[in-house]
């Protein structure tokens, strides 16, 4: 039950700024099991981040579901003009104010923000060849309201016939050798840039 209320607020959260995204075409091409939705920049809950342009994004099946390995498996793309560069640096400080927002959406939760010293995300990216892989300590302020740790994955490719940044994160609680991961290849970018 909790997690069907949580899961409402999210998609409530989702669809009171989707108005705003409609105008956005998605940029991905997942399966129909996948839940879709689109926000524009600045987000509403994290307008700190200073893009321009829009956030796509999939949710995997039974990601809401805290019992089911894909428990809070996602992933989004930042469709975006480019003029902030990727570095760790950044992605720490967006990654922290991202999930910082995104977790207070719930004003129940303010009372574990308030009371809890370490009720900031604390995000650690490191550099790889393909990207960045990167581990957030998150407070879950939606189904277990519990502190979690999520592992990521961070693509950039700037696709000049469109003069648009883009930066693919995928998103999950399991470990980097979990087979959860190759879910993510069930997930394609639309746009051609070459």
């Amino acid at each position: 039950m909790r997690n069907k209320i949580a899961l409402s607020l999210i998609l409530f959260m989702l669809f009171t700024s989707i108005s705003f995204g409609q105008k956005h075409k998605s940029v991905l091409k997942a399966p129909k099991t996948w839940l879709t939705e689109i926000i524009p920049f600045p987000l509403s809950f994290a307008p700190s981040i200073p893009y321009k342009g829009y956030e796509d994004l999939r949710f995997a099946p039974n990601w809401s579901d805290s019992t089911h390995a894909n428990f809070w498996t996602y992933m989004f793309v930042w469709y975006i003009e480019k003029d902030v560069p990727v570095t760790t640096e950044n992605l720490t400080k967006y990654f922290n104010a991202y999930y910082n927002g995104l977790m207070r959406i719930d004003s129940r939760n303010e009372t574990q923000f308030k009371d809890d010293p370490l009720n900031h995300t604390i995000s650690k990216f490191e550099k790889t060849t393909t990207g960045f892989n990167g581990t957030m300590e998150v407070y879950d302020g939606f189904f277990t309201k519990q502190y979690m740790t999520l592992n990521i994955k961070v693509e950039e490719t700037f696709c000049p016939k469109k003069n648009k940044q883009i930066i693919r994160c995928d998103v999950s609680r399991q470990n980097f050798d979990h087979p959860v991961w190759q879910l993510f290849t069930q997930v394609k970018l639309k746009v051609k840039c070459k």
